[in-house]
Order: structure tokens, then C-alpha cells, then sequence
């Protein structure tokens, strides 16, 4: 007798048994090495982002100024080597130099008065001829969202329109492989279990080729919303090339089940272009729209951002954006979100297109302390 197996057990068998079991058969690979080689050489080094800047925002409701800290962060990484591979390992926090706590560009914390906010990219794992294997809160949406972002963490940030329907940027408790490259062209899953809630695993799969100036990406993603909802599955295309004295670049992106909810679909897409004026300076425009849902018109919209940055050193960027979002009368995106900071800044009311102005200031370093 031929037995059935329905769509939802297949799904289960994958990403309950296949996926754990191939990651942890790659980490046992790596811990093998590790466990069979002498110590080595140790690297450590401390590096962070901060990054301030001052703000005009125009909710469509009122206009405000604003001084706000956009994801910046400290960290420590570095690898151990042993005999055939290497401990990697990355801590890493979310700082407000505003010190509110919240609304940093980082997820925030829940009071203020507080530098230190919520975890970024943390993990540990091993490195070596098999590829890499990493476990901790690692990138989710940020896999992809970055692949061509011209306006990261400051206003017009990509991740408004793209990250505006809920995909999480992590993920916390996640397990990566990436493999080593093949030609310019590798390949990475990111799985993500349940936690102890039924259906709430993901997994995301994602292939990179670069060549010279050339990149290009596809991924697939499946985020699971609990018991009684529909998975949430997105499916993306990067592409950019870079040419020294410009860039280009675009991406469409097309999310299903939105929210758990069956047949809330919607496409996005993306396209910018950036060109350098002499040394040091660079202009840029972005350009990014979401269609209506699947299932309800006027909720589209569509984002504008212009910015000239100046890289003051190899250390300091100053720079001014301007970004403005349009959205229909059923939409709610915002145009200074995501990456950046949004402390005291009234909530959006649907139909509303908000604007912002931002002049700011970047200044990152990293610090080797250790090389031995």
C-alpha cells in the first residue's frame, strides 16, 4: 500500500529533522577539527558606529526637530586558530548616544537613561575548508536588505518600505552554514526552530555570485507565524554593479501570508544609483516602491530619497539625506524608520505621506587588541 503524505507533514519533515540535522552534522565536522588540533593564534578587536544626526520630520500630522542616535553600535570579534580551522566569534550591542534607550534604530529597550539597548549579529561558530557555521542572532531580512541599501540607517533607509510589513531583521536563536565560494558564487541556510512554539521555525536560503564589480543574489524564506496561521514566504532578487566612479543597483522582493494572514500578498521593488564627486564625495538617489496588497487597493506606496555623503577620512562620513514617502489612503510607511531613529516622533497616521530632512554625522573604528 502506497501511503499518503500530505504538503504540511513533507514541511515538517524538512524543516524539523533535514535542516537541524544537516547544521549540526556541519558543526560536528567543525568541532571535530577544532577538538583534534592544538591552540593557535588569537585575534581580538574592538570596533563600533556612531552615528548621529539631527532631524526635520514631517509626519503629515506635525513637524518636528530631532537629535537621534541610528543603530549605533560596540562590538567585540575576533577568531582563535587552530590546526584546519577557526573559532569566529562576534558580541555585539545596540548603543544610544541619545541615552533614551529606545527608538535607536536598534529595536530600543523598554526605559530610558540607558546607553546600551538591545543585542545585534552576536554569535559563535567554526570556520574552515567545509565553509562556515555560526549559531546566535544573526541576520534575517539584513541578509538581503543590504545587498544594494544606498540610505542604511539614515532617512529613506530601504528597509522602510521593504522591512514595513513585519519581516524580521533577525532572527535570535538562529543557526547559519555558509559554504566556502565556488568562483565568486556561494550559497548560505539560515535556520531559526520553533523555540517551544508550535510552527514558528524558519528558514532562509540564499545564493550570492560577485564578480568584479558585479553582484547579484537570490533568496527564499519561509518565516512560520504559530499554530493557525500561515507561513510567511518571501522571495527576493538583488542585482547592482559597481563601477568605481558610480554604482547601480536595484531589487524586487514579493512577500505572501503576510502577517499569517492567507493570501495578504504584495511586490516591492527597489533601484538607486550612486556617483563620486572626486576623493571624497558621493551623490546618491534611491528609489523604492510596494504595490497594493492581493486583497486591498489604496495601500501601495513608494519612497524618494536623495543624500550627498563626504567622507571627511577613512573614519568619518558627513552627509545630508532627504527622503519623502507617498503612501494611499489604506498605507502607514514611513520615510525615517528602520536603521535610523525615530525616539519622540509622533506615530503615523494611514494616508499620511511623512517627509524628513537629516544632516548626521558617522564615525566608525576598529581597533585590533589582540594579534597573536
Amino acid at each position: 500500500m502506497i501511503q499518503h503524505v500530505s504538503r504540511r507533514n513533507l514541511k515538517i519533515k524538512v524543516t524539523h529533522y533535514l535542516i537541524p540535522k544537516v547544521l549540526l552534522s556541519l558543526l560536528g565536522l567543525g568541532v571535530g577539527t577544532v577538538l583534534s588540533a592544538p591552540v593557535s593564534a588569537l585575534e581580538l578587536s574592538i570596533y563600533g558606529v556612531g552615528h548621529l544626526s539631527a532631524d526635520s520630520i514631517d509626519t503629515g500630522s506635525d513637524s518636528s526637530g530631532y537629535i537621534h542616535s541610528n543603530s549605533s553600535r560596540l562590538g567585540l570579534k575576533g577568531s582563535h586558530e587552530v590546526k584546519g580551522a577557526k573559532i569566529l566569534f562576534q558580541y555585539e550591542s545596540g548603543v544610544d548616544l541619545t541615552g533614551r534607550g529606545s527608538g535607536d534604530g536598534n529595536g530600543g529597550a523598554n526605559s530610558s537613561g540607558q546607553i546600551f539597548t538591545r543585542a545585534r549579529d552576536s554569535f559563535v561558530g567554526v570556520e574552515g575548508v567545509f565553509g562556515t557555521v555560526l549559531f546566535g542572532r544573526l541576520g534575517a531580512l539584513n541578509q538581503w536588505l543590504y545587498d544594494y541599501n544606498l540610505f542604511g540607517d539614515q532617512v529613506g533607509d530601504l528597509g522602510n518600505i521593504w522591512g514595513g510589513d513585519g519581516l524580521p531583521g533577525r532572527s535570535d536563536n538562529a543557526a547559519k552554514y555558509r559554504t566556502p565560494s565556488f568562483g565568486g558564487a556561494t550559497f548560505a541556510l539560515t535556520y531559526v526552530p520553533d523555540q517551544g512554539v508550535n510552527d514558528a521555525n524558519a528558514y532562509i536560503g540564499k545564493a550570492e555570485y560577485v564578480t568584479g564589480g558585479i553582484k547579484l543574489g537570490g533568496v527564499y524564506a519561509n518565516f512560520g507565524n504559530g499554530a493557525s496561521k500561515s507561513d510567511t514566504k518571501v522571495a527576493s532578487m538583488t542585482a547592482s554593479y559597481d563601477a568605481g566612479a558610480f554604482s547601480l543597483g536595484g531589487g524586487w522582493q514579493r512577500e505572501t501570508d503576510i502577517g499569517g494572514t492567507s493570501n495578504k500578498d504584495r511586490d516591492k521593488y527597489t533601484l538607486g544609483t550612486a556617483v563620486k564627486l572626486g576623493d571624497s564625495g558621493t551623490i546618491k538617489a534611491q528609489y523604492s516602491k510596494s504595490n497594493d496588497l492581493s486583497n486591498a487597493s489604496n495601500t501601495s506606496a513608494d519612497q524618494w530619497a536623495v543624500g550627498y555623503d563626504h567622507a571627511w577620512d577613512k573614519n568619518t562620513t558627513l552627509y545630508v539625506a532627504y527622503a519623502k514617502t507617498n503612501n494611499d489612503a489604506g498605507a502607514s510607511y514611513t520615510s525615517y524608520n528602520y536603521g535610523h531613529g525615530d525616539q519622540g516622533v509622533t506615530g503615523l497616521v494611514a494616508g499620511n505621506s511623512p517627509s524628513a530632512i537629516s544632516i548626521g554625522l558617522v564615525y566608525k573604528f576598529d581597533w585590533g587588541v589582540l594579534n597573536r
